[in-house]
């Protein structure tokens, strides 16, 4: 399990698994259960950052977060 500083994780593209561009990371929201990318593309967009289940992958040399995440939800 890869640890990653909010820092790191601020400007990142966030790409859903049919490669469906989210946005950037904006900031994140500390929870208690878990943090929360705030996600700023066309809308906003709350996704919880659960790795290995919501966030697939963080590519920090591509700039880029997987997520398995319907943006409808």
């Amino acid at each position: 399990r890869d640890e990653y500083y909010w820092s790191d994780l601020v400007g990142l593209q966030v790409i859903t698994q049919d490669n469906r561009v989210l946005g950037v990371v904006d900031h994140l929201i500390e929870t208690g259960a878990n943090d929360v990318l705030v996600v700023k593309g066309e809308q906003e967009f709350l996704v919880p950052f659960i790795q290995g289940q919501v966030v697939e992958a963080v590519d920090l040399e591509a700039r880029e977060i997987r997520v398995d995440w319907d943006p409808d939800y």
